[in-house]
Order: C-alpha cells, then sequence, then structure tokens
C-alpha cells in the first residue's frame, strides 16, 4: 500500500516584496522530489513554473512575473502531494517612473573623448557633454522667426538638454530647408574621409 506524500507548504520567500521580474527564494515543505514532480507555481496568482527551479524538497528559486494582484500567496502543486498551502504572502511593488531629471540610483562614470582640435585625450562628465550638432547633419536656419516658434511651441525649447525639448521645433529652426539627399551625400563624405585618413 503506497502512501502519499503531505502537501506542500510554503513557510517562507525572500525578499517577501518586489517588483515584477524579482527573483526570489521559496522555502518549505514537501516542495517536490525533483523537477517532473513541480508542476505548480503560482505567486499573488501568476504562474511562476517557467522559471522555477527546484533546489531541493526545502527550496524552489524562480521570478516573480505580471501578478494579478498586489499581494497574494505562494501555492506550490506536486504530483505526489497535490495542491499546497502558504503560511507567508509576497507584496508586488509597482516600479517607479524615473524622469529625465529625477534622481535615480545609477552611477555615472567619466568619459573620456578625443579633442580633435588640441589633438589629445579629456576626461569630462557626460552631463556636460552638449555637441553643438547632435545630428551630424550640416545646421541650416531655415529663417523662422523666433516669435512664431515659441508660438507654435508654448513653453517648449529647441534647446535638447532642456527639460521641455521639442524635437519639431529643433528640426524647424536648424533642418527645415535639409533635404534627406544632402543627408545622405554629407554621410558619405565623412566615410571617405574617414578612409583616407586611415
Amino acid at each position: 500500500m503506497s502512501r502519499s506524500r503531505q502537501p506542500p507548504l510554503v513557510t517562507g520567500i525572500s525578499p517577501n516584496e518586489g517588483i515584477s521580474w524579482t527573483k526570489v527564494t521559496i522555502r518549505g515543505e514537501n516542495l517536490g522530489t525533483g523537477p517532473a514532480d513541480l508542476i505548480g507555481l503560482t505567486i499573488c496568482g501568476h504562474n511562476c513554473l517557467l522559471t522555477a527551479e527546484l533546489m531541493s524538497a526545502s527550496k524552489i528559486v524562480c521570478r516573480v512575473g505580471q501578478a494579478k494582484n498586489d499581494k497574494g500567496d505562494i501555492i506550490v502543486t506536486t504530483k505526489s502531494g497535490g495542491k499546497g498551502t502558504s503560511t507567508v504572502s509576497f507584496k508586488l511593488l509597482k516600479p517607479e517612473k524615473i524622469g529625465i531629471l529625477d534622481q535615480s540610483a545609477v552611477w555615472v562614470d567619466e568619459m573620456n573623448y578625443y579633442d580633435m582640435r588640441t589633438d589629445r585625450n579629456k576626461g569630462i562628465p557626460p552631463l556636460s557633454l552638449r555637441p553643438a550638432n547632435p545630428l551630424g547633419i550640416e545646421i541650416d536656419k531655415g529663417g523662422f522667426p523666433q516669435k512664431d516658434l515659441e508660438a507654435l511651441f508654448p513653453g517648449m525649447s529647441a534647446d535638447f538638454t532642456s527639460e521641455n525639448f521639442s524635437a519639431a521645433w529643433y528640426l524647424i529652426e536648424n533642418h527645415s530647408t535639409t533635404s534627406a539627399q544632402a543627408h545622405v551625400q554629407e554621410r558619405k563624405e565623412v566615410i571617405f574621409t574617414s578612409e583616407e585618413d586611415r
């Protein structure tokens, strides 16, 4: 007479909160006898079985997906023990949206660039990099009056480093008479000049 195993019991999850795709470690009892025994894993109602890795009968590592609920149980299902229960829950956090001027936890290191005028390398912080011509196309001021542009784009700016940058304003102000053919020809000249310098 064969005796079935006890149902899975989840007793811990670390971390117990995070955004979607957070890697978590699930601890408990009877979580599976092997990879083929683990047939279901949900966190906050989301199926996480595809990312689950059964480390032992008491430990599973997986990633939390796009959960349906903000907070919910961790349910493990096995062939040998059926659908389990959980004494702990996971809280899904909403990721913060970061704007271009918001602070973030990213370290920006200084960059080196080659200054052709002085024929040397220079180190400067990337935030001070403000190329005069970011598109690499010859700037041709089309003759649109500044007042007309300000009326067309109220509160906006053609300065690409500005929080209120308007790409349309920039293009009208600097490239309204530039053709696509002129851009292609200019690029060819740059490529040929570069090859001759080698």
